[in-house]
């Protein structure tokens, strides 16, 4: 497999920093430019986990990958910027609950509209056996990820 490592490491490389610097381009183009990338993972995550009412700050941390003190710095400045609010369990006061506001919710639907765009660009140009391929070949790279400490 050695062959390969120069080329998947050139395109995990180049792929990586195409992707933040098109999310990067997307926010200061959107109507929500005062956020980071790493933001706007974090609304996304609470928009993901708020539903089920799951959006507690450890369940954000797994969520996120980071840990419950980096988000919390990171939550604080995103609800003083007025997109997500926190409010307590009322059975067990040690739980917080992280919910999108009004605008935290518009700049989730952004987020997963600029996803949806880029996952239908893909799956225009793949077949079907293409993307069975891609999604089993993607799927144990991120098993990897998830199973690894690099």
């Amino acid at each position: 497999m050695k062959k390969y490592d120069n080329e998947l490491n050139t395109f995990f490389i180049r792929t990586f920093n195409k992707i933040l610097n098109s999310e990067e381009r997307t926010l200061q183009r959107s109507k929500i430019p005062d956020l980071s990338v790493k933001e706007l993972h974090i609304i996304e995550a609470v928009g993901l986990l708020e539903p089920e009412k799951k959006s507690t700050m450890s369940n954000l941390a797994v969520n996120v990958g980071i840990s419950v003190g980096a988000l919390t710095t990171a939550v604080n400045a995103i609800v003083r910027k007025g997109y997500l609010t926190r409010a307590g369990d009322e059975n067990d006061r040690r739980k917080v609950y992280i919910f999108l506001t009004e605008s935290g919710k518009k700049a989730f639907l952004l987020h997963e509209k600029y996803h949806k765009n880029m996952i239908n660009g893909i799956t225009s140009v793949l077949t079907e056996p293409e993307l069975d391929t891609l999604i089993k070949s993607l799927a144990t790279l991120s098993e990897f990820f998830e199973n690894t400490k690099l």
